[in-house]
């Protein structure tokens, strides 16, 4: 594959996966398991992937930072990469010579909670697209964390190519922020950042161009399917899809989005992805009984859509 800039007709094509990471006891990044993953991944038809929050890049040393790098590079010869940098501005800069040396191209910058407000956030952007010499993705995490009219601007600057929305409300319909977004910059920049809760509202109403998904690691083809359902507006059928997707949403938000994830990916036997990198806690034991629950409607989904897929 390419590790040339995405364009908005490429996010078109696929729901993008978020995959985590897999780290050896003592902490390296394992590039056995995690091109296992990728090649799971990959086979059922996905062909994006963003190593981001559920990667756990947060807590990432530079030097784990490096490692995880040269992995990106290696899965970047099987489908497009997208890494991410920060969440705050120090660490943007220090990664960006890393993200030079390595031929990635396309670039999301982790959103910072505290302290960050639109116009210096928005300068972070500028610099830091300055520093790298292409325009990045913007990720919108809370309210208002870049206002529309600023992102407008952003776009239009070539500073801002694509933005991943993630902004959790009670009820996905009920969003003022993102139809100032959409309204600012169109539906075909935008993905749908929360896994599958909202994107019956968000792909299937809004239009939106995409979505990205942890479980769309462990059931791909199930996902790609979902999102041409989406697609076609077949609620119905839609709603059939998207219930095992939901129910392991569902787990996450009780468990914890990236434990859990982690945890559910090496109980499917895909890849083992071993320990997590701190400050993020294990799936405890007694709770594993409904990870395994939760990725066996997973992987049920997944072969019900790889049979119908595949050719006769």
């Amino acid at each position: 594959m390419t590790h040339a800039l995405l364009t908005p007709a490429d996010f078109a094509t696929s729901v993008v996966a978020v995959p985590p990471l897999a780290l050896t006891p003592d902490l390296a990044v394992a590039p056995e398991p995690n091109l296992a993953l990728v090649r799971h991944i990959v086979g059922g038809g996905v062909s994006i992937l963003l190593y981001g929050g559920n990667a756990n890049l947060y807590n990432f040393s530079l030097p784990a930072y490096g490692e995880a790098l040269a992995l990106m590079e290696e899965a970047g010869e099987l489908a497009r990469v997208v890494t991410s940098i920060g969440p705050d501005f120090g660490k943007m800069l220090d990664q960006a010579p890393l993200v030079e040396r390595s031929r990635l191209r396309n670039v999301m910058l982790l959103p910072m909670a505290f302290p960050a407000d639109s116009h210096g956030a928005s300068e972070g952007v500028r610099r830091i697209v300055d520093r790298l010499g292409f325009g990045v993705i913007l990720y919108l995490k809370r309210e208002h964390y870049i206002r529309p009219e600023v992102l407008e601007k952003l776009v239009a600057e070539g500073a801002v190519r694509f933005v991943k929305y993630a902004v959790e409300r009670d009820d996905p319909a009920e969003d003022g922020y993102l139809d100032a977004v959409l309204s600012a910059v169109g539906q075909e920049l935008v993905a749908s950042g929360m896994g599958e809760t909202p994107i019956a509202d968000h792909v299937g109403r809004r239009k939106v161009a995409t979505y990205t998904s942890g479980a769309v690691c462990i059931a791909p083809a199930a996902a790609m399917r979902l999102l041409a359902t989406l697609r076609r507006g077949d609620g119905e059928a839609a709603d059939a899809a998207a219930a095992p997707f939901l129910a392991f949403e569902r787990l996450r938000a009780q468990l914890g989005g990236i434990q859990t994830l982690h945890s559910a990916v090496t109980a499917s036997g895909i890849a083992d992805m071993g320990p997590l990198m701190p400050m993020v806690s294990m799936v405890k034991e007694r709770n594993m009984p409904l990870v395994r629950g939760a990725v066996a409607e997973l992987m049920q989904a997944e072969r019900k859509a790889s049979a119908q897929v595949a050719p006769s």
